[in-house]
Formats: structure tokens, C-alpha cells, sequence
């Protein structure tokens, strides 16, 4: 669903809160403002790229699948980033599968708009490179995170990745989708949120999963979740220090509660 919006809206999103004012004039009627469902498709493997979405309080899954039916998620972006970047790189077809991952607000841009003025876009441009190379390293980490931590580790940096993302607290999964994004038995997802739960580091209800304590949650967590931080607030200062940037200040590295 398209809905209205005003240029103000793109202070949400990290990269387009930076768009020097002549790039922000010359893409203004091609954005989109879109509301965007949990759980709704993008594109699925090596399917056209037809639009790149700028989270504004949303966030998206990029998933690996396996031709037998496993998948496991590998990254996420939200407002520090956006879809199909690899575009501008000449990668036209999705490298993985992508869904919503928490439903809300995103910019959506065609990729055919945003090629036909790309000459004109040398921030843009930059900035859409510059985070492929980012979601490549949290990919990697990820992969990494899978085959050597504990269940309840992983959901821990799973958490705190979407608080990171999103700035929200609560997120609206049910244990089914906990245990496909992170690719293990949903009985051992169960598990794991049952005893962060008694120990009121988490808040689980129907379709909700609240993060109630997130100091002792990255205590618990492995270390791969400041590992993954880490290069998205590079990614940050390098979009501060690009010449002609707008809006330095908001491109500071995320809140101190989640550091």
C-alpha cells in the first residue's frame, strides 16, 4: 500500500537522511512511501531486482535457502540501509531470498528510475556500494554464528540485531518464524525463549516477542553481534565524511542503550 509522505520522512533512513539537496531534488518524485506487512515477499533467489526499499521503522530478512527447504537468515537491514543495493553494481537478480521482517513504513525506489539517474546520484551511488560490501561481512559473521553458537546465543544477537535495526523493543514473531530465520526445530526455539523468559530477560506472548533486558541480553549473546555492529557503524562514518553529504549529525553511531 502507497501512502503519503513529506521529504521530512527521510530523516528515518540513515542513508537518505544524507542525500546531498541536489540528489534529494532529483529523486523526490520517485520515491514511494510504501506500508509494508511482516512476513511479505521482496524477491525470491536470483528473481529481477525491481525496486530497492529504504526502511523507515521497518526491516527486512535476507535468507539463504537450501534446495531441500532449510534456510536460515544471513542478514538484516533497517534504517541504516536498503534493499537491492547490488544494483549499481550490475547484480539485477536477488542473491538470496528477501522478506519483511517487521512490518512498517519504507521508501521505495524502481530500479529503473534510479538507473536512468544514476550519473546524476555519485552519493547515492557510493552509498549503495558501499553498504553491499557491509551486508557481505554481517553475511559472513552470520554464517560463522550458526555453526558455532548455542540456540540461545543466536536468538540473543538475533534480537538485539532488530533492536539495533528498528529501534523497537517488541517484535511481532511467533516461534515458527523464530525457528526458520534461524534455521533449527521450532520445539528448540520453544526451548530457548522459555528460559530467557524465566529469567525475564525477554517478554513472549502470542505472536510477540518483547526484549525486556538488554544489558544481561548481550552478556548472554555471543560476541558476533558487536562483531556485526561493528562494520554498520563504519558504514555510518563513511557516509558522514563523504564530501557534501547532508545531515551529518544524524549519521552519529547507534543509541548508547544498544551498544
Amino acid at each position: 500500500m502507497t501512502v503519503s509522505f513529506h521529504t521530512a520522512d527521510f530523516q528515518q533512513n540513515r542513508i537518505l537522511a544524507c542525500l546531498p539537496s541536489k540528489e534529494r531534488k532529483i529523486l523526490k518524485d520517485a520515491f514511494e512511501l510504501v506500508s509494508l506487512h511482516t512476513k511479505e515477499e521482496i524477491n525470491e533467489v536470483n528473481t529481477l531486482i525491481r525496486y530497492l526499499h529504504f526502511p523507515v521503522g521497518s526491516a527486512f530478512s535476507l535468507i539463504d535457502s537450501e534446495p531441500g527447504g532449510g534456510t536460515v537468515e544471513v542478514a538484516v537491514v533497517g534504517m541504516e540501509g536498503c534493499t537491492g543495493s547490488t544494483v549499481v553494481q550490475g547484480h539485477m537478480n536477488a542473491p538470496c531470498r528477501v522478506i519483511v521482517q517487521v512490518g512498517g513504513l519504507a521508501f521505495r525506489l524502481s530500479v529503473s528510475s534510479l538507473l536512468k539517474r544514476l550519473s546524476q546520484l555519485p552519493f547515492l551511488r557510493y552509498a549503495l556500494s558501499r553498504f553491499s560490501a557491509t551486508m557481505l561481512r554481517e553475511a559472513i559473521i552470520s554464517v560463522g554464528c550458526s555453526q558455532l553458537h548455542s540456540v540461545e546465543q543466536r536468538v540473543g544477537r538475533w534480537l538485539l540485531a532488530h533492536q539495533h535495526r528498528t529501534g523497537r523493543g517488541a517484535f511481532p514473531f511467533t516461534h515458527d518464524f523464530l525457528a526458520e530465520q534461524l534455521g533449527v526445530q521450532r520445539a528448540t526455539i520453544s526451548e530457548a525463549l522459555a528460559s530467557l523468559q524465566d529469567r525475564k530477560i525477554i517478554r513472549y506472548a502470542y505472536r510477540q516477542v518483547e526484549l525486556c533486558k538488554v544489558r544481561t541480553m548481550q552478556e548472554l549473546s555471543c560476541e558476533c553481534f558487536p562483531r556485526v555492529r561493528a562494520p554498520i557503524n563504519e558504514f555510518l562514518r563513511d557516509m558522514q565524511t563523504y564530501p557534501h553529504s547532508a545531515s551529518p549529525s544524524l549519521l552519529k553511531p547507534f543509541p548508547s542503550s544498544i551498544k
